[in-house]
């Protein structure tokens, strides 16, 4: 490791202010390769979800305990059945539970991938994206 020499206090100055530099654009470029190119488009959505989970018995594998709980990991999917409405049309899917998130204000939010869906199923979904692109 190189040792620094003495330095003013303008040359330090220039130093924490070429390093800040060299910092930003370092976080940017992490930011950019942590962003998904393939996240789909999210339209807002305010309608009553009612889903139940399909699913019996399931096995898993302990990662982490504390004081506060434990941390698990799953090898399956696990799927659920949901129904709501949208444009006063009802909608049935099959989905899997992909994130979930608590929130500050203590509700939770999940996030799910339809699943076994043929194309054709959710023609109503491409328009309403098309819709609210236009």
């Amino acid at each position: 490791m190189q040792e620094d020499s003495p330095k003013d206090r303008e040359q330090l100055i220039a130093e924490v202010r070429e390093l800040r530099a060299r910092l930003a654009t370092l976080e940017g470029e992490a930011k950019k390769e942590n962003e998904s190119p393939s996240r789909m488009q999210r339209n807002e959505l305010q309608t009553q979800i009612q889903f139940i989970g399909d699913f019996g018995l399931l096995r898993a594998r302990g990662v982490d305990l504390s004081e506060g709980g434990i941390c698990f990991e799953v090898d399956e999917d696990i799927p659920f059945d949901m129904e709501f409405e949208l444009d006063d049309a009802t909608h049935q899917h099959r989905a899997r539970l992909v994130w979930m998130k608590r929130l500050p204000n203590g509700r939770s939010r999940f996030g799910f991938e339809f699943t076994n869906a043929p194309p054709s199923d959710l023609l109503w979904l491409y328009r309403e994206l098309d819709e609210d692109t236009e």
